[in-house]
């Protein structure tokens, strides 16, 4: 609650201090600023560098670059139990102004990247008929940082306070799109490759695909080329005889031939001779 406090008193002190120097500012012509006076403005400030536009005087802008370079510091420097008690106050007593709980919500969403402060480097203030600009860009312990403070020109109280990465100049946007570049020309290199090598093995492919055909040819050729088992003929019929007449024609015409009776032999079985030889004969 202490951290909160000395933010809220540092904040008064320095309208306060802008207020004071007002008068000054309101009264001011558009006399030239000799170099010697410049010169002893700058050594009485810090050693940031304080740019501002034609509407806002040499005593103005130290004073309000000396106000940037203490909030900064001031809100950088709070503890997680401290930035956490403006976040979400403890009591409805203690609630901050709405600026204070956006500035500390604005640097730890890039405390983590940013890292601790370091220094202001330089302020780049503004005017309009409403409000002052204060651009500060600063030292990280992980790179450079911006921080804009707007206050009100009436009140001179802060509108807002915001905390960004310096990611907007030139050399880290033209290294952003140097990467970009590679990625892509490496993408499309890899992608010819591939392609390459697909078409490559086209001719594999057809080989393989004839091997295959080859494969599925031959059982067909080899089905083809036995020949059907020939279908047995028939066999003849063989002529019904009545076997009992038939032997004894044949025993009588032996009996005959040899001269005897039928009864010094008996037929048995009666077989057909192969007509072929007895042709031959």
């Amino acid at each position: 609650m202490r951290k909160f406090k000395g933010l809220v008193v540092s904040l008064s002190a320095a309208a306060m201090f802008a207020l004071a120097a007002a008068p000054v500012y309101a009264e001011e012509t558009t006399e030239a600023v000799t170099e010697e006076q410049a010169t002893e403005a700058k050594e009485a400030t810090s050693a940031a560098l304080v740019k501002a536009d034609d509407s806002v005087s040499s005593s103005d802008s130290e004073t309000l670059a000396d106000y940037a370079s203490e909030t900064i510091s001031l809100i950088a420097g709070m503890s997680d139990a401290e930035l956490d008690e403006i976040v979400n106050p403890p009591s409805i007593l203690s609630v901050p102004p709405d600026y204070s709980v956006a500035a500390v919500e604005s640097w730890l969403s890039v405390r983590g990247v940013l890292g601790g402060f370091i220094e202001a480097k330089e302020h780049d203030i503004s005017a309009d008929s409403s409000t002052i600009t204060i651009e500060s860009t600063c030292d990280f312990a992980n790179g450079e940082g911006m921080v804009t403070i707007v206050l009100d020109r009436k009140t001179l109280t802060p509108d807002s306070i915001s905390f960004a990465e310096a990611n907007s100049s030139l050399g880290k946007t033209m290294q952003e799109a140097a990467m970009n570049t590679l990625m892509g020309i490496g993408i499309v290199f890899l992608v010819l490759l591939f392609l390459s090598f697909l078409i490559g093995q086209f001719k594999h492919i057809g080989k393989l695909e004839e091997s295959m055909a080859k494969k599925d040819a031959a059982p067909a050729a080899k089905t083809a080329a036995v020949p059907a088992a020939p279908v047995a003929a028939p066999a003849p019929a063989e002529e019904t005889v009545d076997d009992g007449e038939l032997i004894a024609v044949i025993a009588a015409a032996i009996a005959a031939a040899e001269g005897t009776t039928t009864d010094g032999f008996v037929v048995r079985s009666i077989k057909k001779s192969n007509r072929n030889k007895w042709q031959r004969a």
